[in-house]
């Protein structure tokens, strides 16, 4: 059984300077708060280790209730047992789902049950530490439209102890997402630096995990709480995110509240459905929220455009009907005064795809986990997009943008990769990143003046022939 001594690394937390310092407001006291916390087959020791941080971290006056949320677990100790056990614990109670449906389901399942005035969710395998509660409280008394998530630092997944000590003036992050509709974290610009007072104040992100944050359950209503036809887990966070500022909400890391999250590197869970949920699941949230935006996400997923063709992602009237009463901002004042740092691609590239080599057949490819600085290579032409998609742009880069900006350059004669230059702003393309795409079917750079060729299988620089097929590309 957990217990306070035995939730390890706890001493290791030291708080940034000023937030010891920090009171809240006794009158009218700070709003109760709901807890919930989803979890299908959790291991015993780690769901409990979860309850017992909360409930030895938060002052009892403010904590209403901890509702534990199951969603059709197999494993026998998560039924009657756990049912039994969390009766001595008085706040904590159980609510199931008979069926397997997945977190999104399992959430508004526990806030349809919640009684306090607001919602706090959290993962199966988190600890709390010491004054996590009342910074997000206190941020939410203030402002209601505020939905606010705690500094979020890392358990070890094997050994179940904080990664690293977490020390004054460390460097925060914020929330991001790429035009793969994938959530990242970034270190935060220049401008947000300055925004703030001190370390203690709230960080605005443009987008958040997801998994822990706390919001006035009226607001959560008011604001649509979760498109409930979304399935199982995946891009939920990312719609959310865009619906509550574009809907006149805001998002906000609160440094003063520190929790610690187990970081999983895949699924431990199937999908009921398959993976493909996660793909319909983002179509629906580019298909309410994202407007022309919406082409730039479907060129880098093809099963997702194949969806959005075939309308097979469900009815999303009700959702468009609240972006209309909510009367909320389109997706481009969401880029510009959220996240004016977002590299927009063309909306309409001059060429997109795969790029095929004639001689060959095969496509040229970047690879696996190729984040600038590995060789390129050549790959049989799969249609599937992903290493292999590339867009020739108006400013006549060849970029491999899925997620980071990265652009075909040529060095000391040779092909590489690399992060473009060239990023929208007071910024251009330099000559060795600058391709010409000849009526001949040659690809040639602008810098040394040599055409991109296959040899002996691989992509390389040669001088210039219309005549040999292994320079002869297609896009397809």
């Amino acid at each position: 059984m957990p217990s306070p001594s035995a939730l390890k690394g706890t001493s290791l937390i030291l708080l940034l300077t000023g937030c010891v310092d920090q009171k809240f407001r006794r009158c009218p006291p700070l709003a109760t708060t709901s807890v919930i916390i989803v979890f299908h087959n959790e291991a015993w020791s780690t769901l409990l280790r979860t309850v017992y941080s909360v409930l030895h971290t938060t002052p009892a006056i403010l904590l209403k209730e901890i509702i534990l949320v199951d969603d059709a677990s197999t494993e026998e100790h998560l039924k009657e047992k756990l049912e039994q056990y969390v009766k001595q614990l008085q706040v904590v109670r159980v609510v199931r789902q008979e069926e397997r449906k997945g977190l999104i389901t399992a959430r508004l399942l526990g806030a349809s049950v919640a009684q306090a005035e607001v919602l706090t969710f959290l993962d199966a395998h988190c600890e709390c530490f010491h004054g996590w509660l009342e910074p997000l409280l206190a941020r939410i008394a203030e402002d209601k439209t505020v939905v606010v998530s705690p500094d979020i630092v890392t358990i070890d997944l094997n050994t179940f102890e904080f990664a690293k000590p977490v020390q004054r003036g460390r460097v925060h992050s914020r929330g991001n997402f790429d035009w793969s509709l994938t959530f990242g974290w970034e270190t935060l610009p220049p401008h947000e630096k300055q925004r703030r007072k001190d370390e203690t104040y709230p960080i605005k992100s443009p987008t958040f995990a997801g998994g822990l944050f706390s919001i006035s359950k009226s607001y959560f209503e008011h604001i649509g709480t979760y498109d409930n036809q979304m399935e199982i887990w995946g891009g939920e966070n990312v719609e959310m995110s865009f619906r509550v500022w574009q809907c006149g909400g805001q998002l906000e890391i609160i440094p003063c509240s520190v929790v610690g999250h187990v970081f999983r590197t895949k699924s431990p869970h199937t999908f009921p459905k398959g993976t493909s949920v996660i793909a319909r699941n983002q179509v629906r949230l580019a298909e309410v929220w994202m407007d022309s935006y919406k082409k730039i996400f479907y060129r880098r997923n093809l099963q997702a455009a194949k969806m959005a063709q075939e309308k097979s992602f469900g009815d999303i009237s009700e959702r468009l009907q609240l972006r209309e009463q909510l009367h909320c901002h389109n997706f481009s004042w969401y880029l510009h005064n959220v996240y004016p740092e977002m590299f927009v691609p063309d909306l309409t590239p001059t060429f997109y795809g795969a790029i095929k080599n004639l001689g060959t057949n095969q496509c040229l490819d970047v690879g696996e986990n190729n984040r600038g600085g590995k060789p390129l290579i050549m790959y049989s032409c799969h249609g599937l997009g992903g290493n292999q998609y590339f867009e020739y742009t108006t400013q006549r880069d060849l970029r491999h943008n899925i997620a980071k900006q990265l652009c075909l350059h040529v060095s000391k004669g040779a092909l590489g990769l690399r992060s473009c230059h060239f990023t929208g702003k007071n910024s251009q393309v330099p000559k060795d990143e600058e391709w010409e795409l000849a009526q001949d079917q040659l690809i040639r750079n602008s810098g040394s003046g040599t055409c991109l060729t296959s040899q002996d299988k691989n992509p390389a620089m040669a001088p210039c022939n219309p005549n040999d097929p292994h320079q002869l590309w297609l896009f397809v």
